[in-house]
């Protein structure tokens, strides 16, 4: 299956538990892991944000960069439908075709759609936002909202391709989306990427990856959580964090 957006051309790969994902023609990389595209954002995102015990103790809001082929929402809600609190989901996606490509293929049912936004709840506890464009403009709008996640899944195409949300400066406007107690999760495990979210605050620590990556990253805003000899050991690398400036010599 291939279809064309203004954006550019899709292709679908299927993985190896049998769920789809996509080929971005232009980011030139597959939205998931080709080792298993559902039990990818599983382990990385839903488990690794531990979203089912954070959902059962209180109402939570979960920010995701990077809508995909939708597994995220599908996920978060197979895992947490029989939650009694509250769920907000909020993606970003840059390609509003595709974005509705998603919906349809999901079945998802768009209760209002504008120009930047799809909205749409799942169930009375299940709400979801899509924001459309850019994610380092839309998300502008949650922080001069005041909202505060509690959940980050980092799921944006990789720093090589789409490295302008994977920079310190990025990082720090998710920060301030943030609780005291938030955790932000991704596949990545960059020394790069692992010093840029130090430099906005968060503190980093190791999580297992998943396929054939031997390692993942979890990040947090509460302190308690800090891998101290993780982050000397960061802090003693030359390795600088990636930067906004870096972003025109990519």
């Amino acid at each position: 299956m291939k279809f064309k957006t203004k954006l550019g051309e899709y292709q679908a790969v299927e993985t190896a538990d049998g769920h789809l994902t996509l080929h971005s023609g232009l980011f030139n990389e597959n939205c998931h892991s080709i080792a298993g595209a559902y039990e990818e954002t599983l382990h990385n995102y839903v488990y690794g944000c531990d979203v089912l015990a954070r959902a059962n103790n209180s109402p939570i809001i979960i920010l995701e960069i990077g809508l995909g082929v939708g597994l995220g929402i599908t996920a978060t809600f197979n895992e947490t439908k029989n939650c009694q609190n509250k769920i907000k989901f909020i993606s970003t996606e840059i390609d509003p075709e595709l974005a509705q490509w998603v919906c349809h293929q999901n079945n998802f049912s768009k209760g209002e759609i504008s120009d930047d936004k799809i909205k749409f709840a799942i169930s009375d506890n299940f709400e979801v936002e899509i924001l459309i464009g850019d994610a380092r403009e839309t998300i502008k709008k949650l922080i001069l909202e005041d909202i505060k996640v509690d959940c980050i899944y980092q799921d944006a195409f990789s720093p090589t391709k789409n490295p302008s949300l994977w920079t310190k400066e990025w990082f720090r406007n998710l920060r301030s989306l943030c609780s005291n107690n938030s955790v932000m999760t991704t596949y990545s495990a960059s020394v790069k990427i692992r010093k840029a979210m130090l430099e906005a605050d968060f503190h980093v620590t190791n999580m297992k990856g998943f396929g054939n990556k031997r390692t993942a990253t979890r990040a947090f805003t509460d302190g308690q959580y800090k891998d101290e000899k993780l982050e000397v050991e960061l802090s003693r690398s030359k390795t600088p964090p990636l930067s906004d400036k870096d972003l025109n010599e990519i």
